[in-house]
């Protein structure tokens, strides 16, 4: 029997641990778990040893979940912790100087918005926001439960177009964000060698995802070219270059195995580009002559089917009817045949079942409560969405895994520093050119085969000296 630990990366043996904390998240199958002292006090043991015992005999009554936390899970603590211990450089000057910008930006949108408000009203404030946008201004904003004018980024972002103050409002939230979360956080979260440490938990999300803490490094946004600019003040050491390795439509290609939906097994097959077949499809226009919002339509639509988003999403995010998201929705699966045989499966067999599966074997429970005969439709959409991300996630993990193990272990000089959904980030000597690429290649073929799914696994490369600022690597 393995030494039992509560968290293997504060113990660091990894190879004789067996992590209670890692073993419970799979165990409970999506369900909220306490701290050590209760679990104990759950299985009605006295002791970690004890805990272990318990915990592996109900591993072993699921082969692929005993392999999942053999396998995959246990050794990438390893690796997380290795990457926790490395960090990321910082270039503190730059970030000060990005600081800078934000701060002046700040204060030209102020003076807007209060040129706009007559200067009497607290953007800060909920309330007042809330009274002057619908009472003086004519926004027609809903309400949140309270009563109180609903003022959040979703609700506001309906009136963009409509009120050229609701712009302004979102950008000086964005940026207030931006500076609070980023410039002023990651000041104070620098070592002694201007060096980051993010914490890396990798249970804490039900699908499987790696969750990223103090500071979270996996949600920086990049939409905006402040966001980038934070972005770019993370850098390589001296004498190394970053090379990011991104999943191209990790997902897509998930559902297209599971489906075995021919159509998108054929497209990803001959290396085309699925957000156009589907727009292609959903307007009856020839791929070729498919234009970028049509496009964006086809992308809108995938994505909002792998995460159950319902016609009412979909119309607002395509700021289109209900009635022809409806369409748009009924289009796809028409075009789609065998995704819609296939969630009509998936269900029928959760409701059967009471759990769902990924690829590798994660579990989740789908009722509410207890004695539940029905899937509400909110954890209809989460179970929509589960076995697409949490097969990537899955995946993703193994492909950490065996980098770790086929390549890093064998080139210590090469650094894994960050993990960002479907795309790694590594710190790679680039004195040698050739050995570089030779580098960059084992990577690649590694991730590209982590398992054998119906379509090929595509990985887009990037390099650089800052995170903000890599280029495509043909």
């Amino acid at each position: 029997m393995l030494k039992p630990v509560w968290d293997s990366k504060t113990s660091q043996n990894f190879n004789s641990n067996f992590d209670c904390y890692i073993a419970e998240a799979l165990l409970c199958e999506g369900r909220s778990f306490r701290n050590e002292a209760e679990t104990i006090k759950k299985y009605k043991v006295s002791s970690l040893q004890q805990l272990a015992i318990k915990q592996e005999e109900l591993l072993n009554q699921f082969p692929q979940l005993l392999r999942l936390f053999s396998q995959i899970e246990m050794p990438l603590a390893r690796v997380l912790y290795h990457m926790e211990q490395r960090g990321i450089l910082l270039d503190t000057a730059h970030l000060k100087h990005v600081g800078q910008q934000i701060e002046g930006l700040i204060l030209e949108l102020e003076e807007k918005i209060n040129k706009e408000t007559g200067g009497g009203v607290n953007i800060n404030s909920p309330i007042q926001l809330g009274h002057f946008l619908v009472e003086k201004v004519g926004v027609p904003l809903g309400r949140t439960k309270t009563g109180k004018y609903a003022t959040n980024e979703g609700e506001l972002s309906l009136y963009k177009d409509q009120f050229p103050i609701i712009s302004l409002l979102l950008s000086y939230r964005e940026l207030t964000k931006l500076r609070s979360t980023y410039v002023e956080s990651l000041i104070t979260k620098v070592d002694g060698q201007s060096r980051v440490h993010t914490t890396y938990n990798q249970v804490y999300v039900n699908t499987g995802r790696l969750a990223s803490s103090n500071p979270n490094l996996q949600n920086i946004p990049v939409s905006s070219p402040i966001g980038l600019e934070i972005k770019s003040c993370f850098v390589a050491s001296p004498g190394m270059k970053l090379v990011s390795f991104d999943y191209s439509q990790q997902e897509l290609r998930v559902l297209a195995h599971l489906a075995g939906e021919k159509e998108l097994i054929k497209a990803f097959q001959n290396n085309q580009d699925v957000h156009t077949l589907t727009a292609s499809k959903l307007f009856n226009i020839p791929y070729e002559n498919i234009s970028k919002q049509q496009r964006a339509v086809g992308k809108t639509i995938n994505f909002g089917i792998i995460y159950g988003m319902s016609s009412y999403g979909m119309s607002t995010g395509l700021h289109i009817s209900e009635t022809d998201a409806a369409q748009f929705i009924k289009n796809f699966y028409t075009s789609y045949p065998s995704i819609k045989t296939y969630y009509d499966e998936y269900l029928k067999n959760a409701k059967i079942n009471g759990v769902v599966e990924t690829l590798l074997g994660r579990r989740r429970y789908v009722f509410d409560f207890p004695g539940q005969r029905f899937i509400s439709n909110n954890m209809r959409r989460v179970l929509m969405n589960y076995p697409i991300q949490g097969s990537a996630a899955d995946l993703m993990k193994k492909a950490m895994v065996e980098v770790q193990e086929k390549v890093l272990n064998n080139h210590p000089e090469i650094y894994l520093l960050l993990q960002i959904h479907d795309d790694l980030v590594f710190e790679i000597p680039d004195k040698d050119e050739a050995k570089l690429n030779q580098l960059i290649e084992e990577i690649k073929k590694s991730l590209c085969l982590v398992y054998p799914l119906a379509v090929p696994l595509v990985v887009d490369v990037k390099i650089g000296k800052k995170w903000g600022e890599l280029e495509s690597v043909k």
